[in-house]
């Protein structure tokens, strides 16, 4: 403030000596200046004096609010927060704002599509910069992989991992679905990994360690989701329910080990049995008017499977694991299946690979849905019994809207698939969390350490990031340092990530940084968004509405504009 004030007065001062030895100068030696003149001239002074305070004040609470050098020890790392610059911080102001608005959020998709659509010339046009510039900003790194290397850059010099996400989503309502389309998105994803790829290996050059770059598979992205919905319904008919612990798993059940013969059968001729099986299937919410699979949806499920298979040749190549996403419940017995023969395939350590880093391949865990205890469970004994490391991303959910409404307003047998309320989710949620963490002790102290699993665990509630900290403590995957920090033993490390989206909260992830002593390895990660601006609208609305009850909760929207005002009174504190 001083340095500012000085300047700003300093100036003010030179300026009025310059006037005064000027209007001194005329009154002695030119007697024909008027009074008007002179209080014209007197005029100007105070106009161009008011002018160079105004500078001087608005340049000095720019310098007070930008970033400062930090003050913190490497025992205590900077919060993200306080890097921020200062329009970046009031466009998450304005943004966080928006997202506390109910009307906002419950319209944002059709809003989006409405406004970017309209006939009005000039229109999509202002709206998209008008996206581009905050929402887009806020919650996207940028429309590739390459755009985005210097947020990953960024996060990495913190000891932030990255889960990119190619956030183009496949709109479910058009009745015609684009193999252009399928094959553009598949492009993109051979791109992003190896894109992924060179950014490991450069920060591998710097000393990091590698594994903490991660890519999300969307399936639905590279096969028209009509063919994965006739093929679940088809799969639930065919599978005979597998237990977990002698009970039934609920819908929408688990995968077997004969899945294989639907949807990546290498012959033809043992299609038709498929093609013929119909009826309900009460326990899985299956109607008889489900319809099954059509001729060709055979063909298509085995070239899918090709793809899947070609992709994760080529992260393993690259050192990228693959976290395949959950999508919704109608479509996720095939994705089931699918990542059920992924990790088979490339979860298992052999015996000359110098390489093996733990699995390939994650499956996706929802919390919210009432399968997961006993999923999770069935899960963990299929990847011990079959000899190879089981990959799990644990989440709450995210679809549970649509999946209550469909399950309603089809008339499905039985509950719908969602626990009942909230409150009981967290709490699956909290309980697998533990199970996990104590299963990966347990397993690293085991005959086969190798085929020790791996978790990545979503979640924004402060409670749960608490929860898994003290839970890595307690089942001695680290220990406690003098500095009060914990080390994450080297058996365990990049064996557990805690992760959040980009762009939201960031303290959570500071909380990580601040428990965890720095050895290379990343525990937090972010869940990086990329795409091309047009694609991405849709993930930008669906975003906004699934998690409303995110955004406008304690620890949602509201909290973050908590922090940003307590991080501009902070550095105006320092400044003052």
């Amino acid at each position: 403030m001083r340095s500012s004030l000085g300047m700003a007065t300093g100036l003010f001062g030179a300026h009025q000596r310059r006037t005064s030895a000027t209007t001194f100068f005329s009154i002695g030696s030119i007697r024909r200046v008027s009074v008007g003149s002179f209080r014209q001239r007197i005029g100007h002074t105070r106009t161009l004096t008011a002018l160079t305070l105004a500078i001087g004040a608005g340049a000095s609470v720019l310098i007070a609010l930008s970033p400062s050098a930090s003050k913190k020890t490497q025992n205590q790392p900077v919060p993200t927060i306080e890097s921020a610059s200062v329009f970046s911080l009031a466009r998450s102001y304005f943004v966080f704002t928006c997202c506390t608005i109910p009307i906002i959020i419950d319209n944002s998709t059709s809003l989006l599509n409405a406004l970017t659509h309209s006939g009005i010339p000039g229109l999509a046009m202002v709206v998209n910069f008008f996206v581009r510039h905050t929402f887009f900003a806020q919650f996207v790194a940028g429309e590739s992989v390459a755009d985005c290397r210097d947020s990953m850059a960024f996060l990495r010099s913190r000891n932030v991992g990255t889960l990119l996400n190619y956030a183009a989503e496949t709109d479910e309502s058009l009745q015609v679905h684009s193999k252009d389309l399928e094959q553009l998105r598949l492009q993109e994803v051979e791109r992003a990994i190896d894109e992924a790829g060179a950014f490991e290996a450069s920060e591998a050059k710097k000393g990091a360690a590698r594994g903490s770059t991660m890519f999300a598979l969307k399936i639905t992205g590279l096969i028209d989701p009509a063919i994965l919905e006739r093929a679940s319904y088809t799969l639930l008919r065919y599978r005979s329910s597998p237990l977990a612990g002698g009970k039934m798993i609920p819908y929408p059940g688990a995968p077997t080990d004969d899945d294989f013969k639907i949807v990546a059968n290498k012959s033809e001729c043992d299609d038709e049995p498929f093609l013929s099986l119909k009826g309900e299937v009460p326990a899985m919410g299956v109607l008889k008017t489900d319809e099954g699979l059509r001729k060709g949806d055979l063909e298509a499920l085995r070239s899918l499977w090709n793809k899947l298979r070609s992709l994760s040749e080529r992260a393993k190549k690259q050192g990228i694991k693959i976290l395949v996403d959950a999508e919704h419940s109608w479509y996720q017995p095939v994705i089931d299946a699918y990542c059920l023969l992924l990790s088979q395939e490339f979860n298992k350590p052999s015996p000359n690979d110098g390489k093996w880093n733990g699995p390939l391949i994650y499956g996706t865990y929802q919390s919210y849905l009432l399968r997961l205890p006993a999923f999770l469970e069935y899960s963990m004994k299929h990847a011990e019994e079959h000899g190879y490391a089981l990959g799990v991303k644990l989440v709450r959910g995210a679809y549970f809207v649509q999946e209550r409404s469909k399950w309603m307003t089809e008339g499905r047998p039985g509950p719908d698939p969602i626990w009942s309320n909230k409150p009981t989710t967290d709490c699956i949620f909290n309980e697998a969390v533990g199970k996990v963490l104590n299963t990966l002790s347990q397993q690293l102290k085991g005959a086969h350490p190798e085929r020790a699993l791996d978790v990545v665990i979503g979640t924004h509630n402060a409670k749960s990031v608490r929860l898994i900290i003290e839970g890595m403590e307690k089942y001695g995957l680290c220990e406690r340092k003098s500095s009060g920090r914990l080390q994450i033993k080297d058996e365990a490390r990049g064996k557990v990530f805690v992760g959040q989206l980009y762009g939201m909260k960031d303290d959570l992830g500071d909380l990580i940084l601040k428990s965890f002593e720095p050895d290379g390895m990343p525990v937090a990660v972010k869940y990086v968004a990329y795409g091309p601006l047009s694609a991405i609208m849709a993930y930008l609305g669906r975003r906004a509405s699934e998690n409303k009850s995110l955004m406008t909760g304690d620890e949602g929207a509201a909290a973050e504009r908590k922090r940003i005002v307590n991080e501009l009174k902070r550095r105006l504190s320092e400044w003052m």
